[in-house]
């Protein structure tokens, strides 16, 4: 079986929206669009780090999906499975940058999200 059709993680694509607090100002909530999404999270080179660094934004981590998975930077993944085990706290990420397929993987092509730290905590 191919690493595209094997991918080892499982995250959730969630969308971060605007929401009315109590006092009639606005907070950030989230909604799930995508779970149990199979991907592929991965540690950024140095050389990516140092990209990203020149915009003055900070990557920490990215991951691979097979498919489009259409997410902007009003995205959180949530990386809820690795190597096929839960994650017994998920680690939820802000996505920075969304590329076009990446064809770095061999004679398939994966799409690649560049990830920086969650700016809220995983609710």
């Amino acid at each position: 079986m191919s690493l595209l059709n094997n991918l080892k993680d499982r995250c959730t694509i969630r969308r971060r929206v605007q929401a009315k607090d109590s006092f009639g100002g606005s907070k950030d909530s989230f909604t799930n669009e995508q779970t149990d999404v199979r991907c592929w999270e991965q540690s950024v080179s140095a050389a990516e780090v140092l990209e990203y660094e020149k915009q003055a934004i900070k990557v920490v981590s990215k991951v691979y999906f097979a498919s489009d998975p259409n997410v902007s930077s009003r995205h959180q993944i949530v990386v809820t499975e690795r190597n096929g085990v839960a994650l017994t706290t998920p680690v939820a990420y802000d996505v920075v940058d969304a590329i076009a397929p990446d064809a770095s993987v061999g004679f398939g092509l994966l799409w690649r999200v560049m990830l920086t730290f969650n700016r809220g905590k995983y609710d």
